[in-house]
């Protein structure tokens, strides 16, 4: 992911929605994306969220955060989870913003 990533960061980085909101998904019909917390098989991983008028798609990123991070930002939201999905935390966007999106020159 991290390759295909690196080609699109321009392109995506101003669809982000840092506080996208998952309750209201499906009423808006809006396009973008936004980082969050996968849990799946009791493993986070760090993903890409893409959301369309039609369906979302999640991919893992192969550059991950340190797993303390991620599980830091689980035990902050426990009772918010929606369906293994979880919200990124503020420490998480700024390691997004300076291992992910830092555009390569």
């Amino acid at each position: 992911m991290r390759g295909v990533l690196n080609m699109v960061i321009p392109i995506i980085k101003p669809l982000i929605e840092w506080d996208y909101d998952f309750n209201n998904e499906f009423k808006n019909r809006e396009r973008g994306y936004t980082f969050v917390i996968d849990v799946w098989e009791c493993k986070p991983k760090l993903a890409l969220y893409k959301f369309t008028p039609f369906g979302v798609k999640c991919d893992h990123l192969d550059q991950q955060p340190p797993e303390e991070m991620l599980q830091s930002a689980l035990r902050e939201q426990t009772e918010n989870a929606q369906d293994g999905i979880y919200k990124i935390s503020p420490e998480l966007r700024s390691w997004i913003e300076k291992n992910v999106l830092q555009e390569e020159s």
